[in-house]
């Protein structure tokens, strides 16, 4: 079955309710006070299913007072029916809400000319005229107008007629295959069942046990029950209006303006880098100004920023910076409205480029302007390398860039795919992917070189810690990602990597001063045989930088010149070999401390580190008190 979300707008007492009720026998009205008033205060939904499709009406309160009531239910809502009494033709909210909706980005809808019971011919006409200019040049130019009478039931058939055809033309199929996505409109408690939240399931769909998450406080909630017009279902789809059971949250945890999503699919901001679209009434608004924002059934106040301008003037448009008093769960694409807070009044709306930019100060004009540029008006696959690209050597994950742009990480694959092979982006990190971009890997390219070298230099050695290094050029990432860009550096001849050194390309050797100075500190090690010096004391010897003779002491350990015995005693090969060849000419089978240390003349500071180096080297094997020669 096709499902088809309609929102009503108009002015009050237009008869909005009376021809949602005729046209499919709900009386939308359902708080004692609208019954009382004979108004509609808050929103009210009713539904109606015609040659198969199923029709859900979000009908929506037209006084002025309640028009942020009306905000909380047109976000949502695929097409609008635009309701103007005859007997009135245009008036102040016919104007506001048909604003309303085209800054929301609807884009069809059907005009019903109401009441025409009660006027002549002539006077319908007149109406007719009246829409006809207040819509020309908008969505709804080219929308059926449909005379209709709520009481005598004329023109209801060809009112079904018009609201069939551009139901056929909706887009719900396609918005199922997204992630779920449920604004909440309504929270009550139902005995015995619990918490309970409705809205018009703009995206994706929801199922019974399913498991969501409540935005912005990304509490995990699970479905008990859904319900599509007081009718229990496994399963709820885009386009129509939902009822769902939840556990996990309280009622006071659950209120209109929050979200619920599929886990980890939306992302919550403070902060939208926006196009702002003002109307023709509106006053300029310059950074500072504060304003409403109305977002589905989210409202916040926020701080303008104006970006690349100085302010936006009436009727014009420009990008700005939202600051917001309350998080929302916005993705690009989103559209919002915003409204003046004294006078209370609508001026504009926007959409959504970047729910979470980046910092806009450190930016330079042309390069603020060509972000936002391609933040606009570039394919997804251009946002994406954006964004890569101001992530800089931390890369960003498919996850990431697929909460940040509202849209599957198979969506991200597909769009990287062919940036990827032209060289632009690299994938460096697998389940899941993580990319950075090639400006960025190069530059850091460059930056290990020049560490490498700083490093080098002021240690003595042919190569460094490969963890030093990249904490010098990758700071504060995770060791999964520091080892696959520092493969990558390795695959484009950055440095070699040497077992846990990283070296310069081509350095396998010492040259020049260096390699003189760790000839000389073999030397020394070599005669001092076991009575080895201390790191400290071979550079006083010496006479030259402890930090130097320290890294060249560490080369001739790798190189096995030299041998680290435990607890940090250093000597030379040729002492250790001397040792070895001495025990086994000995004669001896074994032997215990007292006799070792006595045989080298050794003391004991030195003899037990040098006895377990030799166990754990297999020279000798641990008995007892004693230690048995082997071999």
């Amino acid at each position: 079955m096709r499902r088809f979300l309609i929102g009503t707008a108009g002015h009050i007492d237009h008869g909005k309710t009376a021809l949602v009720k005729a046209l499919t026998g709900i009386d939308a009205d359902r708080l004692p006070e609208e019954k009382r008033r004979g108004i509609t205060i808050d929103l009210g939904f009713a539904h109606a299913e015609w040659e198969g499709v199923r029709i859900s009406f979000v009908d929506v309160p037209g006084h002025e007072r309640f028009v942020r009531n009306m905000l909380a239910g047109a976000g949502g809502v695929e097409a609008i029916l635009l309701v103007v009494a005859a007997d009135e033709s245009v008036m102040p909210q016919t104007r506001e809400h048909f604003e309303i909706v085209r800054l929301l980005g609807v884009e069809r809808g059907v005009i019903a000319l109401t009441k025409i019971d009660r006027v002549g011919s002539e006077l319908v006409e007149v109406t007719r005229s009246d829409v006809a200019e207040l819509v020309r040049g908008s969505f709804l130019e080219n929308a059926a107008v449909v005379p209709v009478s709520s009481r005598t039931g004329e023109g209801l058939e060809a009112l079904k007629a018009a609201l069939l055809a551009a139901a056929r033309g909706g887009r719900a199929e396609e918005r199922e295959t997204g992630p779920p996505r449920l604004p909440i409109d309504r929270a009550f408690l139902i005995a015995g069942f619990g918490p309970v939240v409705t809205g018009s399931l703009v995206a994706g769909a929801v199922s019974r046990d399913q498991r969501l998450e409540l935005l912005p406080a990304r509490r995990s909630v699970r479905v008990r029950r859904v319900e599509v017009h007081g009718r229990e279902q496994e399963v709820a789809r885009a386009g129509e209006r939902v009822s769902v059971n939840l556990v996990g949250a309280e009622l006071p945890e659950l209120r209109r303006g929050f979200v619920l999503a599929a886990p980890d699919a939306l992302p919550i901001s403070r902060r939208l880098w926006v196009r702002l679209e003002l109307l023709p009434t509106a006053p300029t608004v310059q950074s500072g100004d504060r304003l409403s924002l109305h977002h589905f059934s989210a409202e916040t106040r926020a701080g303008v920023r104006i970006l690349g301008a100085t302010a936006i003037e009436p009727g014009a448009s420009g990008f700005a910076e939202m600051r917001l008093a309350s998080p929302l769960a916005a993705v690009p694409g989103d559209r919002f409205v915003v409204r003046r807070l004294s006078p209370v009044e609508t001026i504009g709306g926007g959409t959504v480029l970047d729910p979470l930019p980046s910092a806009a100060r450190s930016r330079r004009a042309p390069e603020l302007a060509q972000t936002l540029g391609v933040l606009e008006g570039a394919p997804l696959g251009e946002r994406l390398a954006l964004w890569i690209s101001e992530a800089r050597e931390r890369g960003a994950s498919e996850d990431d860039l697929a909460r940040r742009a509202g849209i599957s990480v198979d969506a991200v694959r597909t769009a990287i795919a062919p940036l990827a092979r032209d060289g632009r982006l690299h994938v460096l990190r697998r389940s899941p992917e993580r990319y950075i971009s090639e400006d960025a890997l190069r530059r850091v390219a460059e930056r290990s070189v020049s560490e490498l070298r700083k490093l080098i230099s002021a240690g003595g050695a042919v190569g460094v810690p490969r963890r030093t290094l990249t904490q010098r050029i990758l700071p504060g990432v995770d060791a999964r990602w520091a080892e696959a860009v520092e493969s990558a550096l390795a695959a484009r001849g950055a440095l070699v990597i040497a077992g846990e050194e990283a070296r310069l390309p081509g350095r396998s050797e010492l040259e020049g001063s260096d390699r003189e100075l760790s000839e000389r500190i073999a030397t020394l090690y070599r005669e001092r045989a076991l009575d080895p010096p201390s790191p400290g004391e071979t550079a006083e010897t010496l006479r030259h930088r402890p930090k130097v003779v320290e890294g060249l002491i560490s080369y001739l350990i790798k190189k096995g010149t030299l041998i680290r015995l435990p607890g940090g005693w250093i000597i030379s090969r040729d002492a250790l070999d001397q040792v070895v060849a001495r025990l086994r000419e000995s004669g001896k089978r074994s032997f215990d401390v007292g006799e070792f240390k006595g045989m080298f003349e050794l003391t004991r500071k030195l003899a037990i580190p040098l006895l377990e180096h030799l166990d754990a080297t297999k020279v000798t094997r641990r008995i007892g008190d004693r230690r048995e020669i082997v071999g």
